[in-house]
């Protein structure tokens, strides 16, 4: 298996991650979300694929607003890692929402693309990066 160099195939995968996360296209998030990804939304709940998937195409989360404020990659040999603060606006089945999240991805570099297998989301404010110590 080839493996990615440096970060930059990254943060184009995170790139397109959010375009289609942002427009709600079901047929990329496919192609991106591996078969067996869990998400851990803010609220604690684990969500699965299909479910994921399914909110979207029943547009039970409308987003009209994801403004990325900051973003941190990582590439560990074929797993890579994003952290991104995003701005999201919207709706959750019918809801509005209007909320600062941090999202942190795990990657996998496989069949020479990078898919996403597992996901976790809190509630985040600017200035959230990481700390060195």
């Amino acid at each position: 298996m080839i493996e990615p160099s440096g970060t930059a195939s990254l943060h184009e995968a995170e790139s397109a991650f959010q375009v289609a996360f942002r427009t709600g296209d079901v047929v990329a998030l496919e192609e991106i979300l591996h078969p067996d990804v869990r998400y851990v939304g803010p609220d604690g709940i684990t969500v699965d694929r299909a479910a994921d998937l399914a909110a979207r195409r029943s547009d039970v989360l409308v987003l009209d607003e994801v403004v990325e404020l900051d973003r941190e990659v990582q590439v560990f040999g074929p797993v890579g890692v994003s952290r991104v603060l995003l701005h999201l606006a919207g709706s959750v089945s019918g809801q509005p929402i209007d909320a600062t999240l941090i999202y942190t991805r795990t990657w996998q570099y496989a069949e020479d693309r990078w898919i996403v297998v597992a996901a976790h989301a809190s509630l985040g404010a600017v200035g959230s990066r990481a700390q060195s110590a």
